[in-house]
């Protein structure tokens, strides 16, 4: 079972990343552990990761937006304060047969062990050549993008794919041992997107 959730916080590092731990915190409560009980690091390449715990977790922010998602093989409830935002979201890729969005919650109880997530605001406004050039250059097995909206949602799943393996942006992973799944996610008047990237 994968559950995300999501937060608003200051657009400034020390705000994500404190919105992010809490998400984790929260999140960890629902599956009935405690966050007390593990000792959190990171791999030499920066992943983080909860020491011999049964469970994973990947943290994304862009901008205000803070999303945690945590994949665990034990039951999920929320019982714990609110941890949700009203937000609208709509599936961008085929994915798992069963998925819900409850409550501001996104539940996928097909999915369990290692998985990576990534989140972005689409700047609508962003030159479209500099993120053809950008595609070009970084995404070289994504078609050029013929919008914004093309181009950040690419984005998001290579950066997911990266945190998944946990060797960041750059990672090489053959197609088959990795899954994608992409959401478009509209809180007031902005669009995000959602990639998360999981074990087939």
């Amino acid at each position: 079972m994968v559950a995300a959730a999501f937060a608003t916080c200051e657009n400034q590092y020390i705000a994500q990343h404190d919105a992010g731990i809490q998400l984790r915190d929260k999140l960890l409560q629902c599956f009935g552990m405690h966050p007390s009980f593990y000792t959190f690091a990171k791999t030499q390449e920066g992943k983080p990761y909860a020491v011999d715990a049964p469970f994973h977790f990947s943290i994304s922010h862009s901008g205000t937006l803070c999303c945690c998602a945590i994949s665990a093989n034990l039951p999920f409830s929320k019982q714990v304060q609110e941890i949700s935002l009203n937000m609208e979201l709509s599936p961008c890729t085929p994915g798992p047969a069963s998925w819900s969005w409850t409550d501001g919650i996104l539940l996928l109880p097909e999915i369990s062990g290692n998985i990576g997530v990534d989140i972005e605001r689409v700047d609508f406004d962003a030159n479209l050549d500099r993120l053809s050039k950008i595609t070009k250059r970084y995404l070289h097995e994504a078609d050029p993008p013929s919008n914004a909206a093309d181009f950040y949602q690419s984005w998001t799943r290579r950066e997911a794919l990266g945190k998944f393996t946990g060797e960041g942006f750059f990672t090489k992973v053959p197609s088959h041992d990795v899954c994608l799944l992409s959401f478009q996610l509209k809180l007031q008047e902005q669009i995000y997107f959602l990639s998360m990237a999981y074990s087939p």
